[in-house]
């Protein structure tokens, strides 16, 4: 049969790959795929979205540029001078490193769930006094929901005089307190991002940064993802993530959207469409929470 591909693997399992060829309603008369079937892929049949989804190619991301296309192409709509209202919800996200940058951003989220990276701090070489005293002379930091850091960091790693401390426990000392975000693995952010840039030759995007976040785009344009081979996809079930390099906005962004989207105020979502992929995202990250309690 046209398109259907079925193969044993060393275990013996027997596989069968269905690809959309064989639904002689979705291919021209080349074989070719219709055009209504490349809607939403950016880059068309050559871009990675449409070879992992389409042509069953799960290596297709290796090594690929996360956003850098997308940024330069549609920069007029993505970087702009958005205004913060007063009524916007606002959350700040720190990645804490003291050899490494310390990257603070402050994101603001309206009444449409459009977020905007209004503010940033990036400092290489600082301390936790100093990094604190930035985030609170913030214009934003008195109407903060949250601000949401590495889980890591509430691990109690660092000595002190009396007891071992977490760096969480220095930012309370200095007055910042913060909230756990979600880390692991990059791709409910990844999607999320990705989302929220769909479409953008004929609609608005619903993630805007600020020019003045200027590292923060900085990272965005060069973050890539991992290079793998079909060779690890078959010992391991890989997650797509991105090269550990110059994402130190990247994690902070990570951290404030993965708990944005597994714990959100109701008072921003409770619009969403059911049919929409945020919601049936929320739809799972709530029976995930609901299990783990």
């Amino acid at each position: 049969m046209e398109g259907l591909d079925v193969y044993k693997t060393k275990d013996g399992f027997v596989v069968a790959k269905l690809h959309y060829s064989a639904d002689p309603t979705k291919i021209k008369e080349d074989g070719s795929p219709i055009d209504e079937l490349l809607e939403g892929y950016i880059g068309g049949i050559t871009g990675p979205a449409w070879r992992k989804e389409m042509e069953i190619d799960f290596t297709a991301y290796s090594g690929q540029l996360l956003c850098y296309n997308i940024i330069q192409e549609f920069k007029h709509k993505i970087i702009v001078d958005r205004y913060v209202k007063e009524s916007d919800y606002k959350y700040g996200s720190v990645d804490w490193g003291r050899n490494n940058p310390a990257s603070f951003h402050v994101y603001a989220v309206d009444e449409d769930k459009h977020i905007h990276s209004c503010y940033e701090i990036y400092l290489n070489q600082t301390s936790i006094p100093d990094f604190c005293s930035l985030i609170k002379n913030c214009p934003y930091y008195q109407n903060l929901n949250w601000i949401s850091a590495d889980p890591s960091i509430w691990n109690k790693t660092q000595e002190d005089k009396q007891d071992l401390k977490s760096l969480f426990d220095k930012f309370q000392d200095e007055g910042v307190n913060l909230t756990k975000g979600k880390s692991g693995h990059d791709e409910i952010a990844i999607n999320e991002l990705l989302d929220r840039w769909s479409h953008l030759d004929e609609s608005q995007p619903r993630f805007t940064i600020s020019p003045r976040c200027f590292k923060q785009i900085w990272e965005f344009e060069r973050l890539r993802y991992k290079e793998i081979t079909t060779a690890m996809i078959e010992f391991s079930n890989r997650n797509e993530s991105l090269v550990d390099k110059d994402n130190h906005a990247w994690d902070d962004f990570k951290y404030f959207i993965n708990r944005l989207v597994s714990k959100p105020d109701l008072k921003i979502v409770e619009n969403l469409s059911p049919l929409s992929p945020q919601y049936k995202m929320l739809e799972v990250r709530r029976k995930r929470l609901e299990n783990e309690r």
